[in-house]
């Protein structure tokens, strides 16, 4: 464990730093470091602004200010020492004009990579670890298949489907052991996974959702996919891929209950195992609906501010724009396939129950 931190800190500390000291020099595209702000201001619409010194790893140093740029309004509070990235356009006289691009993250990213590794291990101690391996293999699924996969041309919710069964399979047997009471709720997940699936499905098709309703999506359907694409698919490959994580902490958690309860009271039938089990689930049922709701709530926050802002829209337009009502079918296609897996994992535990 010790040697497993000591490792964990270098890369995180000196990967990084030395990823940064590269020159990031990409066209006319330049990373620098900010040497000096010369002046803070507020431009004509109370955006504050600031004209800044900055060390490209060019070797050349240019001025820039914030208030010209395509990020102006934009406020990142840059101090000397922050990495930025400065855009370079050719006139056609031949001479140069400089642009603030936008500030370097990667430091930060790793920063809050490292916080969160240590959180893990710290409190999950040996499956702290295996979370983490497995959370690797999570993205390295994500960007390895499921989005070259989909780019190419291939059916987005098979896709989906398939990276979820693989990372489920791998994830769940990782962190809770090769055993049966895995495999049950691995059984249980897949089950919840087709309810995802068959949900989104008639929930979208009820809805008229297209699927282009993010200035992203509309990109990605004009600009780097086939436009026979049904981009309603991809939709709901988000959705079940959305769904797969609560699914694993639904299935074990019912699983362990039952467990839990058959080593109390070995005299239980089976009836009156899932009786007590599907008791504890429905406590469970009851938070799942708020964390799912509050998630997708919290992520489309800046949509629904915008909606509701609009004074003229009345209540039932508000619910009927596809924005909102793509929001709708996520939060609840998800967790009606969630609530739904609680009984089916929890049959699942109690029916493969040796003692039972």
């Amino acid at each position: 464990m010790k040697r497993f931190f000591a490792i964990l800190i270098i890369c995180l500390i000196f990967v990084p730093s030395m990823t940064l000291a590269q020159d990031n020099s990409a066209g006319n595209r330049v990373t620098g470091i900010v040497e000096s702000v010369m002046r803070e201001y507020r431009d004509d619409r109370g955006f504050p602004q600031a004209e800044m010194r900055v060390n490209g790893y060019d070797g050349k140093t240019y001025e820039v200010d914030t208030g010209i740029s395509a990020n102006m309004g934009l406020h990142f509070a840059l101090r000397p020492g922050n990495r930025v990235t400065l855009e370079i356009l050719t006139n056609e006289d031949g001479s140069q004009s400089v642009y603030f691009n936008d500030a370097v993250r990667t430091r930060g990213i790793w920063w809050v990579a490292l916080a969160f590794a240590i959180a893990i291990i710290a409190i999950g101690l040996t499956r702290g670890v295996r979370a983490l391996i497995g959370l690797a293999v999570t993205v390295a699924v994500l960007f390895g298949y499921v989005l070259p996969a989909i780019i190419s041309g291939s059916n987005a919710v098979t896709v989906s489907v398939i990276a979820s069964l693989v990372i489920l399979a791998f994830n769940m047997h990782l962190t809770h052991g090769w055993k049966r009471e895995t495999w049950t709720a691995f059984a249980s997940t897949a089950a919840g996974l087709v309810l995802a699936w068959a949900f989104g499905k008639w929930f979208i098709s009820l809805t008229f959702l297209s699927g282009l309703v993010s200035e992203e999506s509309a990109m990605l359907y004009l600009e780097h996919i086939n436009v026979s694409v049904d981009m309603s698919g991809i939709l709901l490959a988000g959705i079940i891929i959305g769904t797969t994580g609560a699914l694993d902490d639904i299935a074990i958690a019912q699983g362990e209950v039952v467990a839990e309860l058959r080593k109390a009271n070995p005299s239980l039938s089976p009836k009156e195992l899932f009786v007590r089990a599907m008791r504890v689930g429905r406590h469970h049922i009851a938070s799942i609906a708020n964390t799912l709701v509050l998630a997708y709530a919290g992520a489309a926050l800046p949509t629904l501010l915008l909606f509701w802002a609009i004074q003229s829209v009345s209540v039932l337009d508000f619910l009927n724009t596809e924005a909102i009502a793509e929001e709708i079918v996520r939060t609840l296609a998800g967790t009606t396939a969630l609530v739904l897996t609680v009984p089916i994992s929890t049959w699942f535990a109690v029916s493969l129950d040796k003692r039972g």
